[in-house]
């Protein structure tokens, strides 16, 4: 590092490297505007982050919010560091409040303090509790991860497609084999029979809204800042992770009669033996470039996204590789080629009739080769433009050095809370502070 203010990215260990990958990206598309930019794999990197002067760090990026849990000198990193703190969202937001400690004391923190931010890769969110929960929360989609081979030999590709996730373990929690019956029955027991099954009944309609969590508040009548109360966030997650296991599988099997290869694990316990499925392995997140080409095309899923699409697509398309993905929002401002892009709907797919439609079985496309537009419209130099420049002016500035650290304190449940006073602080805690869970 040179002696000018870094920013800094900060990671953490996950498998296949695709945490890392994101952050060496996003690293990289800062360095190409001229910001010192560099990554932090945490707990690895602590002891070197904990030696580094605060006034050495320009700005910090959290990759998930699991980095900002940890700790240097018994003071969280946003007090230790008096800088603009943002928390990119790998997860929508009531996973990551209903698992991961601290959340909740990052997003008090952030409600009493505009240089600490939530950016996401998927906009629904934002715009469904963004009033509910009133901190600086922008939208960052993702980028493309592109690995072009300058003078390589293109090969034509293999007439299979591509499938690359996981299935099985979904961090919501619910048990594979589960029927959504009796999902409801353990989350909302407590709930009449029939409204149960009105609320069945609109998870699994065709026009079933893309965020289950969404249709769930509508349901039951629970307003945004219902769904951010920590009794309800495991109901909330259950649900919308039984929903997106459920859209992936009927995807698949909607592909059944057409060659494909899998990339992930869960697929070949929950298919079983399906004729010309592959189960291959494992695929290194900055290795799928290389990957994708080989493909007649590959198998997006955004199941429960709105307005937000994955990497994957920027990646195959900025490589020239076709996609099949579920219909989005997000895809009309994307531009991407119609000749590299075919839709489907998350819940009726019908992905064999979606390529026959297409014409991408009447015969193989011509080798991928790299699409100079999209490397450069879905870039991370791209991306990270358009975050600086809507940074706002007040949360580029420091922090005063002797300004006291925000008053951090467990919420207290729901009853406790209107029967315990709470300790006083430099400032109010906002009210949903109170429902959620620390």
């Amino acid at each position: 590092m040179s002696d000018a203010p870094v920013f800094l990215f900060l990671s953490f260990e996950h498998p296949n490297n695709a945490v890392d990958t994101v952050a060496e990206a996003m690293a990289l598309g800062l360095r190409a505007h001229g910001v010192d930019a560099a990554v932090c794999t945490l707990p690895r990197d602590l002891p070197k982050l904990a030696q580094l002067p605060p006034e050495r760090v320009a700005g910090l990026m959290s990759l998930g919010s699991l980095p900002l849990t940890a700790r240097i000198g018994g003071r969280l990193l946003w007090e230790h560091f008096p800088v603009p703190v943002s928390l990119f969202l790998l997860d929508a937001l009531p996973y990551d409040l209903a698992r991961v400690p601290g959340m909740a004391t990052f997003l008090e923190a952030a409600l009493q303090n505009p240089r600490l931010s939530l950016v996401s890769p998927e906009d629904g969110y934002r715009r469904w509790l963004g009033e509910a929960l009133p901190v600086r929360w922008t939208h960052l989609p993702f980028g493309a991860f592109p690995a072009v081979q300058p003078g390589r030999v293109v090969e034509p590709p293999q007439a299979r497609v591509c499938v690359i996730g996981t299935v099985g373990s979904e961090l919501g929690g619910s048990p594979v084999g589960e029927t959504l019956d009796a999902l409801l029955q353990r989350v909302l027991g407590g709930a009449a029979p029939a409204r149960r099954a009105r609320l069945a009944e609109a998870l699994t309609a065709p026009d079933a809204a893309a965020m289950p969590a969404l249709t769930v508040c509508r349901e039951l009548g629970w307003s945004p800042a219902d769904a951010l109360h920590s009794q309800r966030l495991p109901v909330l997650i259950a649900i919308d992770s039984w929903v997106k296991r459920e859209r992936r599988l009927a995807a698949v099997r909607s592909l059944a009669g057409i060659p494909c290869d899998f990339f992930g694990r869960g697929w070949a316990e929950l298919l079983g033996e399906v004729p010309g499925f592959r189960h291959v392995g494992q695929v290194h997140h900055g290795d799928i470039a290389r990957l994708v080409p080989h493909y007649m095309a590959v198998l997006n899923f955004d199941p429960n996204w709105s307005h937000g699409v994955h990497d994957r697509v920027y990646t195959a398309t900025a490589m020239g590789t076709r996609v099949l993905t579920n219909t989005n929002e997000a895809l009309a401002g994307a531009a991407l080629p119609g000749d590299l892009v075919a839709t489907y709907d998350a819940n009726r797919p019908a992905l064999a009739q979606t390529l026959l439609d297409a014409g991408w079985l009447d015969a193989l496309p011509a080798a991928a080769r790299p699409r100079a537009e999209l490397l450069a419209g879905h870039g991370w130099a791209a991306r990270m433009a358009g975050w600086l420049c809507d940074m706002p002016a007040d949360s580029a500035a420091p922090a005063p050095r002797d300004t006291a650290p925000t008053a951090l304190r467990t919420a207290p449940s729901p009853a406790a809370a209107s029967a315990t006073p709470r300790a006083a602080s430099p400032a109010p805690a906002h009210p949903l502070i109170a429902s959620l869970a620390l």
